[in-house]
């Protein structure tokens, strides 16, 4: 009888053990997105701001767009405008990523160009727009990239750092490092590249971003960054 007590007794504690494994696995997501949240300045911050701004070079997605790049984006309604050199021409693009629509390009000296070979360069547009806004917000970005419950602790530069695997960041798998006191993250290992992640800024409003990612082979640095709650609505739909 006695055995049989003992049995179920230890049913019961491994059972135990594992339910609160399982919990305590669980609440590590959270606790990690709690993390990223507070290091960029708060979920309720990136909420609130409405319009950003940036420009950036590294990082071309494809052969229609090069050199130094500038976005200013609507968050709310997804309008966007580009400024830099599509198919070797410098031009002022308006666009939105929503509707997948472009609205209007213009030449350098403002004036109108209609031209079927822009329009088909949306896509392109569009895929280098949101690959440059994913990284910049790298942090956000991070939340919804399905980050693993498992978690390893690092010493990295003197800095003690926490790694976490994530299963989908622009359609790849990869770990970040984020130091474990201040939640920011320093490093991205993504296939086969790793970036340390620096230059943090207080973008606006108390909105924190990266601005530069540093490769062996591939740098991406973002050389203006801003935040907006309001913003003019002619820069979207004029010149």
């Amino acid at each position: 009888m006695n055995k049989i007590k003992n049995i179920v007794y230890y049913s019961y504690l491994l059972l135990g053990i594992i339910l609160f494994q399982s919990i305590e696995l669980a609440a590590q997501p959270k606790q990690i997105i709690d993390k990223l949240w507070d290091a960029a300045g708060g979920k309720n911050t990136w909420e609130e701001t409405n319009y950003i701004m940036f420009s950036v070079t590294g990082n071309n997605q494809h052969a229609s767009i090069s050199g130094a790049r500038k976005f200013l984006l609507d968050k709310k309604s997804g309008n966007v405008r580009f400024e830099g050199v599509l198919n070797n021409t410098h031009v002022v693009a308006l666009f939105n990523v929503q509707q997948q629509k472009l609205h209007h390009v213009f030449d350098e000296n403002g004036k109108e160009i209609v031209n079927q070979e822009f329009k088909n360069l949306l896509s392109d547009l569009i895929t280098q727009y949101q690959v440059d806004l994913k990284v910049l917000s790298l942090p956000v970005s991070m939340i919804s990239s399905q980050l693993d419950n498992d978690t390893e602790s690092k010493l990295w530069n003197a800095e003690k750092l926490q790694k976490i695997a994530f299963q989908n960041f622009n359609g790849e798998k990869g770990s970040i490092y984020i130091n474990e006191e201040t939640g920011l993250i320093k490093r991205l290992d993504i296939g086969n590249r790793s970036y340390l992640v620096n230059g943090y800024k207080d973008i606006g409003n108390g909105l924190i971003l990266p601005t530069t990612f540093k490769a062996s082979t591939d740098s991406i640095n973002y050389q203006k960054v801003a935040s907006f709650t309001d913003m003019e609505q002619a820069k979207f739909s004029q010149f």
